[in-house]
């Protein structure tokens, strides 16, 4: 039995092995842990500034051109489909619910006529149309290898 577990134990490796062995595979789980927090850190900035697009908060200075940066960024790494197919079917159709119940509301509050809620859609797809598609458009493009 003694025999077993010092078999056991020497076939094992010593920490001292260990720490030798493992540099390379720890520093590439740490570049791989750093560039996901930065691709989530990216991603969360884009769809909060996408919607805050859609709500016409506004985006502060050099903000617009962060979040172009940001969608050019992710779009070359291993993400770039999913992201697309994200913004194309999640992140913009949230902001058309928003532009909706906005529209709504405004409807339900002042008792629009059609005429007036024509109106209202015009500034609103005026604004997202200004502002925000052009740019994902073209940054989509970029992605692709387009342009």
């Amino acid at each position: 039995m003694r025999t077993l577990r010092r078999l056991k134990f020497m076939s094992s490796p010593s920490l001292s092995d260990l720490g030798k062995r493992e540099p390379a595979a720890a520093a590439d789980e740490r570049g791989t842990q750093q560039r996901r927090a930065c691709a989530n850190a990216t991603w969360n900035s884009i769809h909060n500034g996408v919607i805050a697009v859609f709500q016409r908060k506004g985006l502060p200075d050099q903000e617009l051109f962060s979040l172009n940066e940001g969608v050019r960024q992710l779009l070359k790494t291993e993400l770039g489909s999913f992201f697309t197919e994200y913004l194309q079917n999640q992140l913009l159709t949230k902001g058309m619910v928003i532009l909706r119940d906005k529209i709504r509301f405004y409807e339900e509050a002042a008792g629009l006529s059609g005429r007036d809620l024509g109106l209202l859609l015009q500034r609103r797809a005026a604004h997202t149309t200004g502002h925000l598609l052009p740019s994902a458009g073209e940054r989509l493009s970029l992605g692709r290898g387009g342009g």
